[in-house]
């Protein structure tokens, strides 16, 4: 008789540990660049979260209704998902000192550092705080097309965002292209 209790529940636990295995199994989540609305939705585990600073719809149109990206936050260099490449996004509110990147932090090089310890001269020329900029992975490109709707391919290594330099290597500068919001 306990046998004949027993069966129906371990048969109606089965479905829940199945969905279990399969809400815990890697794999088959959204990757870096996929719209998303909670963290969740790009990984159970918390290796991407969803960037909810920038909104758009399935039609690309930027609102409150629209969905962030998938991204890893707090990369490096060779950090992140093939499908993606670690930058560094310096804020516009910090870009205010002038700088001479030929020159700047140089050996050898005749000129003198505009910057503070803690800035890197920037290509444009001005001094960006390293201590403020963000890292992440993002969706890597070759053309428009390989982009979500409200995101475009556009080149790295101007307007605050950089490819992230190799600590072995500070000097040497890498470009690319990632999917960034047409805002």
């Amino acid at each position: 008789m306990l046998r004949a209790l027993m069966a129906p529940r371990s048969r109606s636990l089965a479905p829940l540990a199945l969905l279990a295995l399969a809400l815990l199994a890697p794999g088959c989540r959204n990757k870096i660049g996929s719209a998303c609305k909670v963290s969740t939705d790009c990984s159970l585990r918390a290796a991407r979260t969803c960037d909810l600073s920038y909104l758009v719809d399935k039609n690309g149109i930027e609102g409150a209704g629209g969905k962030g990206e998938c991204i890893v936050e707090g990369c490096t260099v060779g950090s992140c998902p093939k499908e993606a490449v670690c930058v560094q996004i310096y804020s516009a509110a910090y870009l205010s000192v002038a700088c001479d990147p030929e020159t700047e932090d140089r050996p050898g090089a005749d000129g003198r550092d505009d910057c503070d310890p803690n800035e890197v001269c920037l290509p444009e020329g001005v001094c960006a705080d390293a201590n403020t900029a963000r890292a992440t992975c993002r969706r890597e490109c070759t053309r428009d097309s390989t982009c979500r709707a409200g995101y475009s391919c556009r080149e790295t290594g101007r307007g605050g965002v950089y490819v992230a330099r190799d600590p072995e290597n500070p000097l040497e500068t890498e470009e690319t292209a990632i999917c960034m919001p047409n805002g």
